[in-house]
């Protein structure tokens, strides 16, 4: 018998929706990360004209 197109989908259980870890959470931002991370965008703001906030 052809899988019919008329039934819904089955869903998840519980156990395959198991809750993840966080990985923003996970780890904690510093100074010096948030710099890093400012400085590595420099690119992407300049191409797509953005100006730093005076």
């Amino acid at each position: 018998m052809p899988n019919r197109t008329d039934q819904p989908a089955e869903q998840p259980t519980p156990a395959d929706m198991a809750r993840q870890p966080n990985q923003i959470l996970a780890t904690p931002d510093t100074v010096d990360s948030c710099q890093q991370e400012y400085a590595d965008g420099a690119d992407v703001r300049a191409r797509l004209g953005w100006k730093d906030a005076s």
